[in-house]
């Protein structure tokens, strides 16, 4: 269990700082979307049997918040881009934990993406919608990302063929209730839920 809400944190901060990278200059898409959208992933190349092939980003524009879920995960991810944490919430057990990628891993990813040497190349157009490829270049880590000009992702991935991209885009008005821990819910450490549960899972 604890691979696979990895697996779904990784998105929410794959998603949101694919687009946080694209800040450093003027002709760069915005560092995140402007307007409120929801946009479904395909995974492509090759994936553990863990990772899920499909999954849904929402933006709310206005706060900088992004709720990512898939229909094969038993919780959803809620990442705030203001403040860089990301949460996961199980409404099953009605819980919210901590993301179990640890702080100092995804802060490193964040500063290689948002490090990353970019160079533009050409348009094209995914799920409907033109944007803009840019060859991405960093620490060892190559490939291309294609946005559109509001700070959205359509299609991101490396030489060795691994990535994602958008089949679906819908640009529409978001309620923020859902970009919200619903009330009542209690805040666990997953590894302290594990160990309840005679899991051997290592501490934070």
């Amino acid at each position: 269990m604890r691979r696979l809400l990895s697996t779904l944190a990784l998105a929410a901060l794959a998603a949101l700082s694919a687009t946080a990278s694209q800040a450093q200059a003027p002709s760069r898409p915005p560092s995140f979307p402007t307007r409120d959208v929801v946009v479904s992933y395909r995974v492509l190349g090759n994936a553990s049997p863990q990772t899920p092939r499909e999954f849904t980003v929402a933006a709310l524009a206005s706060e900088g918040r992004l709720r990512v879920e898939s229909p094969s995960m038993p919780a959803w991810a809620l990442a705030d881009r203001r403040t860089g944490r990301t949460e996961m919430v199980m409404d099953s057990m009605r819980v919210v934990t901590p993301s179990p990628v640890r702080q100092d891993e995804a802060m490193r990813y964040l500063r290689m993406v948002e490090s990353a040497r970019l160079t533009g190349a050409g348009t094209a157009t995914q799920a409907g919608q033109r944007c803009t490829n840019y060859r991405f270049d960093e620490g060892g880590q190559r490939g291309t990302a294609c946005l559109t000009s509001d700070g959205v992702l359509l299609r991101g991935v490396n030489d060795r063929g691994e990535g994602l991209e958008a089949t679906r885009v819908e640009y529409a008005r978001q309620d923020p209730a859902r970009f919200r821990v619903p009330e009542g819910y209690r805040r666990v450490d997953l590894g302290d839920m594990g160990r309840s549960l005679g899991l051997a899972l290592p501490r934070r």
